[in-house]
C-alpha cells in the first residue's frame, strides 16, 4: 500500500481569525477552539495547512478544495465537499459524521481513528484511500469509482455498496455485519471464512452442516 503523504512546509502559526481575515489559506498551523464568532472560508484551495483541535461547526466551508493538509482532533461533521478535490490529506481522530463527498475526487487520503458515520461517496472517484480503525457505519457508496481502496479494522455496519466495483478490496479485518452489497459490488471482494457465512446468508443461501 503506497499513499503519498501531505507535503506540508513553512508552517506559520496563526489564529483562526487571522487565517480567515488574510484570505490566504496556505502554509499555516491553526490550533484550538477559543473563538466565539462564525467564520467563512469559500471559493479557495486550502494548501499545506495543519488544523488541530478545531471545531468547524462555526466555520462555513463553501466550494473548498483541500491539498497537502492535516486535520487532527477536528470536528468536520455535516460538511459538504461535493464536486471538490481532496488530495494528500490526513484526517486523524476526526469526526466527519454525515459529511458528503458526492461527485468528488479524493486521492491519497488517510482516515485514522475517525468517526465517519453516514458519509456519502455517491459517484465519487477514490484513489489510494486508507480507512484505518475508523467507523464508517451507515455510509453510502453508489457508482463509486475506486483504485487502491483499503479498509483496516473499520466498522462498515449498515454501509451500502451499490454498483461499485470492489474487486480485490480486502474486508477481512473489518466489521461487515449488516453491510449491504449488490451483486456487482460483491464480486471479487476478499473476506475471511466467518464473513463468508454472513454473506452467503445475506444472499438467501443455506449451508447444510
Amino acid at each position: 500500500m503506497k499513499i503519498n503523504k501531505p507535503n506540508v512546509s513553512i508552517i506559520n502559526e496563526k489564529t483562526l481569525e487571522l487565517f480567515t481575515y488574510e484570505n490566504e489559506y496556505t502554509n499555516a498551523l491553526i490550533e484550538g477552539n477559543d473563538y466565539d464568532s462564525f467564520y467563512t472560508i469559500s471559493d479557495t484551495t486550502i494548501s499545506s495547512c495543519i488544523f488541530k483541535d478545531i471545531d468547524f461547526e462555526k466555520i462555513s466551508l463553501t466550494n473548498i478544495n483541500i491539498v497537502d493538509s492535516v486535520f487532527e482532533n477536528c470536528n468536520l461533521s455535516n460538511k459538504v465537499f461535493d464536486k471538490k478535490l481532496l488530495r494528500r490529506v490526513i484526517f486523524k481522530n476526526c469526526k466527519l459524521f454525515g459529511s458528503s463527498f458526492i461527485d468528488s475526487s479524493l486521492q491519497d487520503i488517510e482516515f485514522l481513528s475517525c468517526n465517519l458515520k453516514y458519509l456519502n461517496f455517491a459517484n465519487a472517484n477514490l484513489k489510494n484511500i486508507f480507512f484505518n480503525t475508523s467507523d464508517l457505519s451507515n455510509s453510502f457508496f453508489m457508482e463509486t469509482k475506486n483504485k487502491n481502496l483499503y479498509f483496516q479494522e473499520t466498522k462498515l455496519n449498515e454501509t451500502e455498496f451499490i454498483k461499485t466495483t470492489l474487486t480485490k478490496v480486502d474486508f477481512s479485518s473489518s466489521d461487515i455485519f449488516g453491510t449491504h452489497f449488490d451483486l456487482l459490488s460483491l464480486r471479487g471482494i476478499i473476506i475471511d471464512e466467518f464473513q463468508s457465512r454472513y454473506l452467503v446468508g445475506m444472499l438467501g443461501v443455506k449451508i447444510k452442516e
